[in-house]
């Protein structure tokens, strides 16, 4: 089919979505729509927003790991996450934000991280769109929404263990995890040992041990024999270990 044929069709296409669908089921549960007017009202007055520019009606696998983020944000009590879709027809709604923020087309989507409600200088996110990804990234960026399998208050620690090289503040730091784990509730009993194991494999094996491990954690991940509930085990303690990585050295910052 000719160019000018596909582009009548999505035309087609996005006029009946805006026509005949409720305007609900083109939103994303967790995420706010933002327009012209909001988007100027609301990130002045908040601590940090995620916000995704894309098409007006966005849908695929990006659109999927958009939502899976969106509806996880629910877990960070300092993270807005917010949508604005730009449409190229009709009444080209919401593009002089594409146009504020370098926003093209053929980047969509794209995803810029707002900070203490500064409307000039939001951070690009560049890497995979996947939600691990991007929610390791706002790690990198302080901010913590809640990975499978971490939990804020050890996440907390671990980043203090990583940042400092003092052997003895770490295995402070260690042993105060150790006594915490005896309290945790039982749901989360499994999460909050595998931080102790890893700073004590730490101690005994250098900061390489986390590196090395993330490595062959991936390996394994990619190996299609694994088992549903094995892989998803071995996914939480992926995240865990990204809990004391060194942001710069998350991957999608490469």
């Amino acid at each position: 089919m000719a160019a000018g044929g596909s582009s009548f069709l999505l035309f087609l296409a996005a006029a009946f979505l805006h026509l005949f669908l409720p305007s609900r089921a083109l939103q994303s549960v967790g995420s706010l729509p933002l327009d012209t007017v909001t988007f100027y009202k609301v990130i002045p007055k908040q601590m940090y927003v995620l916000v995704k520019i894309d098409t007006q009606y966005p849908y695929g696998e990006k659109q999927d790991e958009f939502k899976k983020l969106a509806e996880n944000s629910a877990s960070s009590k300092e993270l807005l996450v917010a949508e604005v879709g730009i449409s190229d027809y009709g009444e080209k709604e919401n593009t002089e934000l594409g146009v504020k923020y370098n926003v093209e087309k053929a980047d969509y989507p794209v995803y810029l991280l707002f900070s203490d409600g500064d409307l000039e200088n939001p951070v690009r996110y560049t890497g995979e769109i996947k939600q691990d990804a991007i929610q390791q990234w706002l790690k990198g960026k302080g901010v913590w929404v809640g990975m499978l399998g971490c939990l804020e208050k050890y996440d907390s620690l671990a980043a203090e263990f990583r940042s400092t090289r003092a052997l003895e503040e770490r295995q402070k730091i260690t042993e105060a995890v150790k006594a915490m784990v005896v309290g945790t509730p039982e749901a989360e009993q499994k999460s909050a040992e595998q931080y102790h194991k890893i700073m004590s494999k730490v101690l005994a094996q250098g900061d390489s041990f986390v590196r090395s491990e993330i490595a062959r954690i991936s390996k394994l991940l990619g190996e299609s024999k694994m088992s549903a509930a094995k892989k998803l085990e071995f996914q939480k303690r992926q995240n865990i270990l990204s809990s004391f990585q060194t942001p710069s050295l998350a991957k999608e910052d490469l």
